[in-house]
């Protein structure tokens, strides 16, 4: 707004304007439209309207402004909204006051008359999840974006777990990039040399039931996990080339069939989220879909695909002979149990628009589209780091006034809603959303990680 209200004086000075600043609505020529807004469901939305105003020097004394305003609110349905509009006299604004009843996109059009012609935007209405009650405050840690609990209640924060409050931690992986990832009560981690499996037994710490060494030679260009999945039974790691697969059988411990490459050095493969991911593993029945980006032969732009991996009758994951890849549209920004989340921009007759996709993977039909929310070009969709676990998109107004949000599968609807995350985050924090939970991390260090209950699908 400051860098348009001086080009706006620029231009005023440049064709002859007085000298003092002019008046707030000489700026309202060419203004954009009033920003799509993210508000709760059943809360009154009142948004402040401009007219278009005819001129960029200040409003001749005898210059009309509007004298009357009208609006229309259809719902994500398409039917109408009561909705009322008052005209502030002798300016150029006009507030507009509806309730919404339903989620999703709500669409405003408000005419003035007989100058100021028509205004268009829309309303996201979200369900208000903002008044959660935090199921766990953790104790201090530096990080805690993974977060997960034991179906006997252990808490897994990174690295370590959490048995009672107060208690010291017990280290159960490496410190970092830990790639932690719980099932049940079975609990698996990755140091530097080996994998573990823990069993949680429901009350003192966890019981290690196993270990394999990670194969010599299996990380030859990152050593980094990048993405895991697991079962109680079977653990699998994709590091920047490589699958690993890791299994628990009774009287043996942990086998390792690893050494499964996935990435053809051939084909350049590119990263995505802040933290310079190569892949992302979802599970669909019997296959596992590892979603990458590369850059394309032909045209050399970036191309998401997720190719499906089967097991063989040696027990090494190798790539499907009955499923082909998938092209999915836009570049990987989430996951989650059985989704894929990625964010494309695409052109309009307004411009260009970032659309947020959602992937669902099944044993029946692989993985396919089965969502998009388009969020304009004033939502913001934060980059996160995706290696720490599911990861679900985070979502903000761009001018950075309200609460944070995601967006939800509706089923009901077969349609994608957004929804107000209970902390409402700020500038040190770090919020992140599996599948089960929601929490914030202080930037700064600052005690205390409240972590509250979350669906994605409700």
């Amino acid at each position: 707004m400051k860098s348009r209200r001086l080009l706006l004086l620029a231009l005023a000075l440049l064709t002859g304007c007085p000298d003092a600043l002019p008046p707030e609505e000489c700026f309202l020529t060419g203004a954009a439209e009033p920003p799509t807004l993210i508000i709760a469901q059943g809360e009154t939305v009142s948004v402040r309207v401009p007219a278009t105003s005819p001129q960029v020097c200040d409003t001749p004394e005898d210059a009309h402004t509007p004298e009357s305003v009208t609006v229309e609110v259809h719902g994500p349905d398409n039917l109408p909204v009561p909705a009322t509009v008052e005209l502030q006299p002798g300016t150029w604004f006009a507030t507009v006051r509806f309730t919404p009843k339903s989620t999703g996109r709500h669409h405003v059009i408000v005419a003035f008359a007989p100058v100021g012609s028509l205004r268009q935007f829309d309303v996201h209405v979200a369900q208000d999840e903002r008044s959660l009650t935090p199921v766990a405050t953790l104790d201090p840690r530096p990080t805690c974006l993974f977060v997960d609990r034991t179906r006997s209640g252990t808490w897994l924060c990174d690295h370590l777990a959490l048995r009672e409050p107060g208690t010291l931690p017990q280290p159960v992986g490496r410190e970092t990039q830990p790639a932690t990832a719980v099932a049940g009560d079975v609990v698996w981690a990755m140091t530097e040399t080996e994998v573990r499996r823990y069993v949680d037994p429901g009350t003192g710490p966890l019981i290690l039931t196993g270990a394999a060494p990670l194969p010599p030679g299996s990380y030859d260009t990152d050593r980094t996990p990048h993405s895991r999945l697991a079962t109680e039974d079977e653990y699998l790691v994709a590091d920047a080339t490589t699958l690993h697969r890791f299994i628990f059988r009774e009287g043996e411990g942990v086998l390792a069939f690893s050494n499964t490459p996935w990435s053809s050095l051939t084909t350049p493969q590119l990263t995505f989220g802040t933290d310079n991911t190569r892949a992302i593993l979802v599970r669909g029945g019997d296959t596992v879909w590892l979603v990458s980006s590369a850059q394309d032969s032909v045209t050399f732009t970036p191309r998401t695909q997720a190719c499906p991996f089967q097991v063989d009758a040696r027990g090494f994951y190798r790539p499907s002979t009955t499923r082909a890849c998938a092209v999915l549209a836009g570049e990987p920004v989430g996951h989650g149990e059985g989704v894929v989340w990625t964010r494309d921009t695409v052109q309009t007759s307004t411009g260009f628009i970032p659309v947020l996709h959602r992937h669902e993977v099944s044993a029946a039909h692989g993985l396919q589209e089965a969502g998009a929310l388009s969020l304009d070009s004033s939502i913001t969709s934060f980059v996160q780091e995706l290696r720490p676990g599911p990861s679900h998109p985070l979502l903000k107004s761009s001018s950075g006034v309200g609460t944070l949000a995601t967006p939800r599968w509706n089923a009901e609807r077969t349609a994608l809603v957004l929804a107000l995350l209970p902390d409402p985050g700020h500038a040190n924090h770090i919020t992140r959303i599996s599948d089960h939970f929601t929490w914030t991390v202080n930037r700064l260090g600052a005690p205390g990680v409240r972590v509250h209950p979350w669906t994605s699908s409700p």
